[in-house]
């Protein structure tokens, strides 16, 4: 486990550089929608690095991603927590599907609904119809949509029950299925139990507790890709439980140095995150082809 930060100042550090990035967000948030998709992809993907930088935390991927040419795919992870979203959008950035209470929560709800999140009530039978058929579409025209279908957190240390009914959209879109196993752990290999947003938790205390962290990783396992062709639903989903299911069990038995750094490197002539609010203006013009 790794341990909090005993340097307050750090803390109330992270706080501020919080407090500016979400304005920056909510700035870009404004022509968000106006963009094409690969500007969307780009301030997604850039935007999210900067906010796991802020809380010192690194990436960690092993197995194969999709390719860059793959469109239209389905991206299925176990959850553990409300940072699942930005992990993933670091690395290959998403349009996810989200329960509509996330809509409520403050200035995070407004950001993720302006960036194409699709919230769903899955109590509303009707409207989760409504939904698979957006996806659907989304998925025909080539954007790749993530999801979490056990409806719920873990601690990250096994799967719950997978819900099949929004996997139908990637069969009714021929789109492959992609599914990954998400773990934050320490520089030990240890799990973090900072990270995980389960119980009675608020969204205040989960990220209080994340700022105190001095540093976790956020590990991610690409297991092999799904093909939807001639394959029901429950047996999509069923294979790509029993696929995270065994990576977690496996999980970090090869040990990566983190893709992203969360700590700037001060002596790089590179525009770190703090330099990007200053651009402001064009927020396109620090954007860094991966």
């Amino acid at each position: 486990m790794d341990k909090p930060s005993s340097n307050w100042l750090i803390s109330l550090l992270r706080i501020t550089r919080l407090a500016i990035h979400l304005t920056y967000g909510m700035l870009l948030a404004v022509i968000h929608p106006h963009l094409n998709q690969a500007g969307q992809r780009r301030i997604l993907k850039q935007w999210s690095k900067q906010l796991l930088a802020i809380f010192n935390i690194g990436i960690q991927i092993e197995g194969l991603q999709p390719s860059r040419s793959e469109s239209g795919c389905l991206i299925i992870a176990n959850h553990v927590s409300w940072l699942d979203i930005f992990v993933v959008n670091a690395i290959h950035p998403s349009r996810f599907i989200a329960k509509s209470e996330v809509r409520e929560w403050p200035i995070i709800g407004w950001l993720c609904k302006r960036s194409g999140t699709i919230f769903i009530d899955r109590a509303l039978r009707q409207k989760t119809s409504a939904a698979n058929l957006r996806i659907s579409l989304l998925l025909e025209r080539g954007t790749c949509v993530g999801l979490f279908p056990e409806g719920t957190t873990t601690d990250g240390k096994q799967v719950g029950h997978f819900h099949s009914s929004l996997i139908q959209p990637a069969i009714d879109a021929n789109a492959r299925i992609f599914p990954i196993a998400l773990r934050y752990q320490d520089d030990d290999g240890e799990a973090n139990t900072a990270a995980p947003f389960i119980g009675d938790t608020t969204l205040v205390q989960s990220i209080w507790r994340i700022i105190r962290c001095s540093h976790l990783n956020a590990l991610v396992v690409f297991t092999p890709g799904l093909s939807t062709a001639d394959m029901g639903r429950r047996v999509l989903a069923r294979a790509a439980q029993d696929s995270i299911a065994q990576a977690l069990q496996t999980i970090g038995t090869t040990r990566h140095e983190p893709e992203y750094q969360s700590e700037p490197d001060f002596s790089s002539p590179r525009i770190s995150a703090q330099s990007s609010y200053a651009l402001l203006v064009d927020p396109l013009l620090n954007h860094q082809t991966k």
